[in-house]
């Protein structure tokens, strides 16, 4: 896990070593162990190391194989590159470190571009062939790992962040205004487009390659073409699902440096940490090679006296581990100084506050941690979304021809708010069946009818509220589209959220978080073969006996505390961004919205904002969903300050400290 950058003047202009120097730099903080260039005529690769398999100086980067032919910078790790490298062995290569990266380079030599169907990781690489001139580039099969660039007609660039380009030699960065309009709104962020403007991400599952004479681009992996046969019984679907997802963390504790797991007390994180416990008393034989041996730390965030703190769960699911954990209370006022670096390391626009997760990464790095097992990917691959119920019940479901199935979806989607009751349940259910809606609606025409007035009044979004169309599948290929319908219904929804939806801004986010403080996020969640099975398995696999999740759950039978195993209730893991609006945080957003920057702008209307805010202000009545709304605001305001005010310098090429 590192920082990438590179250039290659399509003119055949000579590359200056200091250009690409100042690209490399901007991405100093994702790998603080070293730092490398390589310039040959037209073409300077940079490489910032975050040291984790071979920490000799064997592992520099850019790395340099087979003669020299070929150089690699590379961001991220191939777990499976014990095995390949075993295979390529005997073609009969010869290996001179104990790296995944020469084992890369070499799997392209021999089997070019198909390479990557090999490797079980996550990647953002590029490979300079010397003899044909060109450039190859890839990003992995589900975009974990980040890969940017800028193709100009006499200069292709890339890097794993936007900074870099701040700091490119005769480019001037302007923001994106159609994405950040974009960012702003419920369409959320673009798969290909980025906050800047002319800098483009390259899709997850794409290859590209450059050369002087040609740029071409192709689709190198689909999960659909890839789904396998299940198992008819659900017992031994979970016992498959089981061995899949063991042997998924087994290939991710495979580290030079210590290993923990980042635990919010909830299904996800908890199985990881207890799965990893499970197989420290187990000798896999060759699945155990060059697995660590210090990998039993948890970190747990907490947040005292507000509805997102989990540490009961997470202290159950550390005992049944035997892990040693460290908890962070995580306050607005110990927080708030860290808001500008927090904007700048982030470099995307959210609606929530994630400066926690920011900073438990950093309590890693301080504690000389720089790999954290976390469970991203189970909430799209297995249902832990209410509005993928609530969707599932207005697609699929019908009380009247399938009351039971309808009943269990229903008392699932209750069951994951506490507290919601009897009035909740009774709405879904009516929302549930066509039938029922139909006569619902023409209820509430004869009562409006008869009183004259509204039966409800629906809560309108703020005028200043930047309103957009929904984006569901807009970025997808007509090909793609009709292959989903060959899903189950549930299947095709969390489909398109894994590859196309909110798990893509998860993972970006994650990726900037982390990597802020030099810390490697692996995901067993995310291994491609238990993606494949997932998507394979049957909708009552995953929603089931009033349970989201119900194939994991099974599967983490006596792996799991019952306590976390059986729990239905569900936080994602962010601020409690409203109680620190009713606090410390308030002051600073009211302080923030009457600047004359965030009043005059051209994107946002200021002033209805500040106005907006000033009464929740004053009352300290702050909500979670106005909270939310207003924040992303703030943030976007927050951002363009920390990228493009003269304060920051940003311009020059200054850049915010770092710890």
């Amino acid at each position: 896990m590192c920082g990438i950058a590179g250039i290659l003047h399509l003119d055949g202009h000579p590359c200056d070593p200091v250009d690409v120097q100042r690209i490399t730099n901007a991405l100093a903080h994702r790998g603080p162990d070293g730092s490398g260039i390589h310039t040959d005529g037209s073409v300077g690769l940079g490489h910032r190391r975050l040291a984790i398999l071979d920490l000799s100086e064997s592992g520099k980067q850019p790395m340099p194989v087979l003669d020299r032919r070929y150089w690699i910078t590379f961001n991220g790790e191939v777990f499976n590159f014990l095995e390949l490298r075993k295979e390529l062995e005997k073609l009969g290569q010869t290996f001179h470190s104990e790296t995944d990266t020469e084992v890369i380079v070499t799997a392209y030599h021999h089997w070019g571009a198909d390479c990557v169907l090999k490797f079980n990781g996550m990647w953002g690489f590029a490979i300079w062939d010397s003899q044909r001139r060109e450039i190859f580039l890839s990003r992995d099969r589900f975009g974990i790992k980040p890969l940017h660039y800028l193709s100009e007609p006499r200069r292709f660039v890339f890097a794993s962040e936007l900074k870099s380009f701040l700091h490119l030699h005769d480019f001037a960065p302007r923001e994106n205004e159609e994405e950040l309009r974009r960012a702003l709104t419920t369409r959320g962020e673009s798969e290909e487009e980025t906050l800047l403007q002319g800098v483009k991400l390259l899709r997850p599952g794409h290859n590209m390659l450059v050369s002087a004479s040609r740029t071409r681009i192709w689709r190198w992996w689909r999960t659909l073409d890839h789904l396998t046969e299940v198992p008819k019984r659900f017992s031994e679907q979970a016992e498959r699902f089981r061995e899949l997802f063991l042997d998924a963390c087994n290939l991710r504790l495979r580290s030079d440096v210590p290993v923990a797991t980042c635990l919010s007390g909830g299904m996800d994180s908890s199985s990881i940490l207890c799965s990893v416990a499970a197989l420290s008393a187990v000798d896999n034989g060759s699945g155990s090679e060059r697995r660590t041996n210090d990998f039993h730390r948890a970190y747990v965030a907490t947040f005292e006296g507000t509805r997102q703190d989990e540490r009961e769960y997470a202290e159950a699911a550390i005992a049944k581990a035997g892990a040693d954990a460290r908890y962070i209370a995580m306050k607005a006022d110990t927080l708030l100084q860290d808001l500008a670096q927090y904007a700048y390391d982030f470099e995307i626009i959210g609606s929530a506050l994630l400066l926690p997760i920011w900073a438990i990464y950093r309590a890693l790095r301080k504690d000389g941690i720089v790999v954290s097992l976390d469970g991203h990917g189970a909430d799209e691959l297995l249902t832990g979304y209410e509005d993928s119920l609530r969707s599932l019940l207005k697609s699929n479901g019908s009380l009247l021809h399938a009351p039971l199935r309808t009943l269990d979806v229903v008392a699932t989607v209750t069951a994951m708010e506490p507290g919601t009751g009897w009035n909740a349940f009774a709405r879904l259910l009516l929302d549930s069946d066509p039938f029922l809606r139909r006569v619902q609606s023409t209820a509430r025409k004869a009562q409006r009818s008869f009183k004259s007035a509204p039966v409800m009044q629906v809560r309108k979004e703020p005028q200043w509220a930047i309103s957009s169309a929904s984006t569901s599948g807009e970025e997808m290929g007509n090909d793609e589209r009709l292959a989903m319908n060959a899903l189950s219904p549930l299947n095709r929804q969390l489909y398109w959220m894994f590859h196309h939806g909110v798990l893509q801004s998860i993972l970006r986010k994650y990726d900037r978080l982390s990597m802020a403080h030099g810390v490697e996020i692996r995901m067993p969640f995310m291994d491609w073969r238990l993606v494949c099975y997932a998507f394979s398995l049957p909708d009552e696999s995953k929603v089931g006996g009033g349970f989201t999740k119900r194939i994991l759950r099974e599967a983490m039978r006596r792996v799991l505390p019952e306590k976390v195993r059986t729990r239905k209730s569900k936080l994602g893991f962010v601020s409690p961004i409203e109680s620190w609006l009713n606090g410390e945080l308030g002051d600073w957003v009211w302080d923030r919205v009457n600047n004359k920057t965030f009043l005059e702008n051209n994107i946002w209307d200021g002033a209805a904002i500040r106005d907006f805010i000033a009464p929740r202000q004053k009352a300290k009545n702050w909500n979670r969903r106005d909270a939310l709304r207003v924040w992303m605001y703030v943030q976007a305001d927050l951002w363009r300050e920390t990228f493009f005010g003269s304060s920051m310098g940003m311009r020059q090429g200054a850049t915010v400290s770092h710890d």
